[in-house]
């Protein structure tokens, strides 16, 4: 049914994996596409109760595939792809767990701020790098970060774009806990079915008690305001040469 993601579920348990090992899951629109898709069944499914995202050792997601940034490229699927994703988290009523390992640049770092729980091992490495290629944040991270973790260490990630640890992360609170490297699914599934143990309806009105007034049109108005400043930069010379660069670099 899936390429770029697979798609799993048993026992009450859902899990989406990034696929695309040999790109360290850059996202295309395709698994924007299958990602939504996704993330929507299992919501709309009564069997699943909690739901994992997670990605292979090396990588959980390397963030965008800078290609589709180009000239030629379906930016048109990016934008769409980029706003959909969020709003199907924004609108997701189960428990999400994120669980990572290796690189989680971009949507792999910006999850983090719409998943419930979060694990990671303890050698993965984040970053933020919307600046370093002359595009905005996105993911509604230009508001939320800022509330999660405080202004000033969110204008250093996204001022900076510079990896930061899952160390880090955890002590910023965007982790509930680092792993050894190679074990944070477990970890996640463990935390899922612990939740399994609950009231399925409990928790879904814990999540969206926690949740503000109006949260995914919240989310869906910044998202829209990111990208259409994220597209606007992205039709200059400096952002696509220097898009160009980190392709060349590769």
């Amino acid at each position: 049914m899936y390429q770029d993601i697979e798609y799993s579920q048993s026992e009450g348990v859902a899990i989406i994996r990034f696929n695309r090992p040999q790109v360290l899951n850059a996202i295309r629109v395709q698994t924007y596409r299958e990602l939504i898709d996704a993330i929507r069944t299992s919501d709309e499914d009564a069997a699943i109760r909690v739901l994992i995202i997670t990605g292979q050792d090396k990588a959980f997601t390397a963030g965008n595939d800078l290609s589709d940034l180009l000239p030629g490229g379906d930016l048109d699927g990016v934008k769409n792809g980029v706003e959909g994703i969020f709003d199907a988290l924004a609108g997701f009523s189960k428990p999400l767990i994120v669980a990572q390992e290796g690189l989680a640049v971009g949507l792999g770092a910006n999850i983090l701020l719409h998943a419930d729980l979060a694990v990671a091992g303890k050698s993965t490495r984040y970053a933020l790098p919307f600046a370093r290629i002359g595009v905005t944040s996105e993911g509604a991270s230009s508001v939320l970060l800022q509330e999660a973790i405080g202004p000033k260490n969110a204008a250093d990630l996204l001022m900076t774009g510079r990896f930061f640890s899952a160390e880090e992360a955890s002590q910023w609170g965007l982790l509930n806990s680092t792993v050894e490297d190679g074990d944070a699914l477990n970890q996640a599934q463990s935390l899922a079915a612990s939740l399994l143990q609950n009231s399925a309806d409990s928790l879904r009105e814990i999540k969206a008690l926690s949740r503000a007034e109006n949260h995914q049109q919240r989310i869906n108005d910044t998202v829209k305001r990111e990208m259409e400043r994220f597209s606007a930069l992205l039709q200059t010379p400096e952002t696509q040469a220097r898009i160009r660069h980190v392709l060349e670099k590769r």
